[in-house]
């Protein structure tokens, strides 16, 4: 299993995640969720390791029997190695290394770069196909792994082996057979147990662990399956704790004065006594705006002005009305074949499209597409709280400040603000707004410019 973890980097994080807990909420590849109910406390782990770079290959089996690696997204000049396959690793690749580097270890190197759209498809795919199976469906930190909850399937499917062994089966809908036959499934209590008995499984053999099993189960797992941050890990092993079963042994007191919460859950995790169930998990319908290049794009310019139009268009959905964006993704096929995406979760939440025009716009210059674009996308992922005040001036009013341009002054005056005036009327006997009416503009005394008069609606 110290090999498996290795080769496929930590695994509770992707290269592109900053937060630790196996449940708590996230965002990947369009999946995002909010916790909902108690959970379940059997669970179900199924994980194919290097999702990405398999799906690749099964769009080119000629690559199988080669040494592949699949490069990292891209977040600057310099590019990185993200997934290799089994000859390019006993050729010396490693995931991280510079693709010079890697090119240097093994001149035969077929480097493929990423299409994270095919990929979050793939993945979209999976999880509802699973969601017709439990009504818990709880989406790993990464591509390729899915929690399930199994509490009370055992009168449909039987044993937890047949429940596992029925779960893979449903994935022969939607992939191939050489990726079903390499999915590791793992059944145990909590989240964590899951996911460790998945890593140990055999493809094809799901690996089950009772509750009475679990924390000598866990003491032969190597520490670096906590999901905790990689400075702990760095940490623990330089005091010699190398397993589960060797921080179990550590005082509670001593963990906690070391690493603070971290330590204490961490031990808890080793010793099989904190259990995290599966919680379903609610994904809401994104919003999408999608516009095809007449010829593909490559200047910057270009790109610029269709995600302004996109943001206008996305932002004038009737179902977007009265919320407000919380994470936005953009989404690009390349000329040729490929894909290129980014995404920005915001740290306050905004329906203006200036603001969102503007924070994308510097994500692109970080992560420029690497070639030219034949289609833009744009998709509103993660909403935020409804916008705290009311559109009285909205376009979709007859006789409000429409694209003609006509304005209050005009005494053009939108329905809606008519409305909200007769409100306040009757819960404030009076209508408490003004209006400015021009008097005397070149007067020698401002008084005598504007006066004030009760705006009656």
């Amino acid at each position: 299993m110290s090999d498996l973890l290795s080769q496929t980097g930590r695994p509770s994080r992707s290269p592109s995640q900053t937060r630790s807990g196996l449940t708590r909420s996230e965002t990947r590849a369009g999946r995002t969720r909010v916790a909902t109910g108690a959970g379940s406390r059997s669970v179900l782990c199924l994980w194919l390791p290097t999702f990405e770079l398999r799906l690749e290959l099964v769009r080119s089996p000629d690559l199988d029997r080669t040494s592949v690696a699949l490069l990292a997204p891209s977040e600057g000049s310099i590019q990185t190695v993200w997934q290799v396959s089994e000859r390019a690793w006993q050729a010396g690749v490693r995931p991280g290394q510079r693709v010079s580097q890697a090119i240097s270890l093994c001149s035969s190197l077929t480097l493929l770069e990423p299409d994270p759209a095919h990929y979050d498809a793939a993945m979209e795919a999976i999880l509802e196909t699973l969601i017709q199976q439990t009504p818990i469906v709880e989406p790993g930190v990464e591509r390729g792994k899915v929690f399930l909850g199994m509490d009370g399937l055992g009168r449909l499917y039987g044993s937890p082996s047949s429940q596992a062994r029925h779960m893979l089966r449903s994935l022969f809908r939607i992939l191939p057979r050489p990726l079903v036959a390499a999915t590791r499934a793992g059944w145990a209590p909590g989240t964590f147990g899951a996911w460790v008995a998945a890593a140990r499984a055999r493809p094809g053999e799901p690996c089950v662990v009772t509750e009475a099993e679990l924390a000598g189960f866990l003491a032969a797992c190597p520490a670096r399956a906590l999901p905790v941050e990689e400075a702990m890990i760095e940490r623990l092993d330089r005091l010699g704790v190398h397993t589960l079963g060797d921080l179990a042994r550590l005082p509670e007191p001593a963990l906690v004065a070391q690493f603070g919460q971290d330590g204490r859950d961490a031990r808890r995790w080793a010793l099989g006594t904190r259990i995290d169930p599966a919680r379903p998990w609610h994904r809401p319908r994104p919003i999408r705006a999608a516009f095809d290049f007449p010829t593909p794009a490559g200047q910057l310019d270009r790109i610029h002005h269709a995600l302004d139009r996109l943001l206008e268009r996305a932002l004038a959905r009737p179902e977007r009305r009265g919320r407000s964006i919380q994470e936005v993704r953009v989404t690009g096929h390349l000329e040729g074949s490929g894909s290129w995406s980014v995404d920005r979760v915001l740290r306050e939440p905004t329906s203006k499209k200036e603001d969102l025009s503007r924070i994308l716009r510097a994500r692109i210059a970080l992560s420029p597409p690497p070639r030219a674009l034949e289609k833009l996308r744009v998709e509103f992922v993660r909403f935020g709280p409804a916008t705290s005040q009311d559109d009285l001036f909205g376009r979709d009013e007859a006789a409000g400040r429409d694209a003609a341009g006509r304005t209050l002054s005009e005494g053009r005056v939108p329905g809606s603000l008519r409305r909200a005036v007769r409100e306040l009327r009757l819960r404030l006997g009076d209508s408490p707004l003004y209006r400015v009416v021009e008097l005397d503009p070149w007067s020698r005394i401002p008084e005598r410019r504007h006066a004030l008069l009760r705006f009656e609606g």
